[in-house]
């Protein structure tokens, strides 16, 4: 063989090499792009959340066949990507100062005035009123209760959250609890209309068998609630404390989806596209398919005219907007631990009215010294 000969066969051998290696990355590529994405959403709302959010992405992802999202439940979440052990995308409650870096999704946490439609026209604005329509039901023997109310801390919370959360001096703050206990001893024990040492499944139950005309649950209880009443559910803001008064102020907190922020190219772009949808199209299902008060305004119809809410979400939304107080999950425990010896105390009877107030007060005090 010349030496022209064994040039032109190791030219011929170093193309079919680099022609091998092309084709190689091209199937490497191709196989890469029919493997997809898989990303990992992880939720903090509860173990059981995770199939309704699966639900709410189903039509994305229907859309584009090669993301592949995986919902897990991780508590630990809630301080964002760092304690979600590696997920992708967080599903959190999120904070006013957070709003640049999560993208809002629903409203949840927050308490409202359940009541059965079958018996009452329109919701109270007051507990004079509450108390009214409800002693009228008793004495005839219609219901075992007026108001199911629940005995957790938690739910106990609004009728104090002005000596919790805001700038009331002791003696303001003193006589706010006074009322409150004052009210909450006159349903339990003067008038009878409170079951005693009631949680919020108990209060549920009594609403829903038809015992109590009126239950004071929290927000996430209102799907349960309404495929067992159906168009009996009727949702009100909490009632104020007396007659033309302020309504109570629950708490309330804001969810939203938030992106690690060291993803790799395909995966950060997937990920991109999953807020995306939530943000738009994803924003008409969240409340038929999460039961939860979407924060953005879904896009609008044809024509620039938005799609009007199912009754039961504009119904839910005026319970929403009542007055609320947004704090941290830390606040909301220090508050739960203040309230809990106290009511303990009160509800045994062991101390009145006035000395739970003087003593939620001392607490009160102490929990802003610590802060």
């Amino acid at each position: 063989m010349t030496k022209r000969e064994r040039i032109g066969a190791a030219a011929a051998a170093v193309g079919i090499v680099s022609l091998a290696l092309s084709l190689a990355y091209l199937v490497l590529r191709r196989a890469e792009v029919d493997r997809g994405v898989d990303l990992e959403l992880a939720q903090t709302v509860s173990a059981d959340f995770g199939a309704r959010v699966e639900e709410l992405l189903k039509p994305y992802l229907e859309g584009h066949p090669g993301v592949r999202v995986r919902v897990t439940y991780r508590p630990r979440a809630s301080e964002g990507p760092a304690g979600a052990g590696g997920a992708h995308l967080v599903l959190r409650s999120f904070e006013p100062a957070e709003a640049d870096k999560v993208a809002p999704l629903f409203a949840a946490d927050y308490a409202v005035l359940a009541y059965d439609r079958s018996r009452v026209a329109e919701p109270p604005a007051s507990f004079p009123d509450l108390m009214a329509q409800a002693l009228s039901m008793k004495a005839k023997g219609e219901v075992a209760y007026g108001l199911a109310l629940p005995e957790e801390a938690y739910h106990l919370l609004p009728f104090f959250s002005d000596v919790f959360w805001s700038e009331a001096p002791p003696q303001e703050a003193k006589a706010i609890a006074q009322d409150a206990f004052a009210l909450l001893g006159d349903l339990r024990f003067t008038r009878g209309l409170a079951p005693h040492a009631c949680a919020s499944d108990c209060a549920a139950r009594l609403l829903v068998e038809r015992q109590a005309p009126f239950a004071i649950l929290g927000e996430w209880r209102i799907p349960e609630l309404r495929r067992a009443l159906g168009e009996h559910l009727g949702v009100a803001p909490l009632p104020s404390l007396a007659r033309g008064g302020p309504p109570l102020r629950g708490m309330r907190r804001t969810y939203g989806v938030e992106r690690a922020p060291a993803l790799k190219d395909r995966e950060a772009s997937a990920a991109d596209g999953v807020i995306a949808y939530l943000r738009g199209e994803g924003q008409k299902r969240v409340f038929a398919v999460l039961g939860k008060l979407p924060l953005s305004e879904p896009p609008g119809a044809q024509g620039g005219v938005a799609e009007a809410p199912a009754p039961e979400q504009a119904e839910q939304e005026r319970a929403l907007g009542a007055p609320a107080v947004s704090v941290d999950r830390a606040s909301v425990r220090a508050a739960e631990t203040a309230l809990a010896p106290v009511w303990i105390d009160f509800a045994d009877g062991r101390i009145g009215a006035e000395g739970a107030a003087s003593a939620l007060v001392d607490n009160a005090v102490a929990i802003r010294t610590v802060e």
